[in-house]
């Protein structure tokens, strides 16, 4: 039987989620910049995005991922504890764009994970991207 975790632990688990949303938001980051939308929130536990033009399937698969790594850490804490809420806002720097050889890229970009236990305080957990490659696999199908 694995060890048991405090509420404590919520923070490492609302960055682990923030690091690997992250490390593979190319797509999110190419929306962004293709629509001129600098924000996206999921709510983790639904697996709603917003807005729209980000709900495709594609996205929906990260965000998926995402959740259940999230609720499969926190099944390792310690009973009472659980996770009622767990949000994901990504912050895209479109303001800054740039092309470097064949890639391109976006300016400073924000992921930050707020977790609410099952007391009601939350737990969060950020990273900032100097850039994020923003490649969309397909240029002008946003869908893909």
């Amino acid at each position: 039987m694995r060890e048991q975790l405090s509420r404590r632990y919520l923070k490492t688990f609302a960055c682990g989620t923030a690091h690997k949303f992250a490390s593979s938001a190319v797509h999110y980051a190419w929306l962004a910049h293709h629509y001129g939308i600098a924000r996206v929130t999921i709510d983790l536990l639904a697996l709603t995005i917003e807005p729209p033009e980000f709900n495709i399937r594609r996205n929906r698969i990260l965000a998926g991922q995402c959740r259940d790594s999230l609720l499969c850490n926190a099944k390792r804490l310690k009973p009472p504890g659980a996770v009622t809420a767990a949000t994901l806002a990504a912050e895209f720097g479109i303001h800054e764009h740039g092309v470097d050889d064949r890639f391109e890229w976006i300016g400073p970009s924000t992921f930050t994970v707020i977790l609410t236990d099952d007391r009601g305080k939350e737990w969060r957990g950020k990273i900032t991207l100097d850039r994020i490659l923003a490649h969309g696999d397909g240029v002008g199908d946003p869908n893909r």
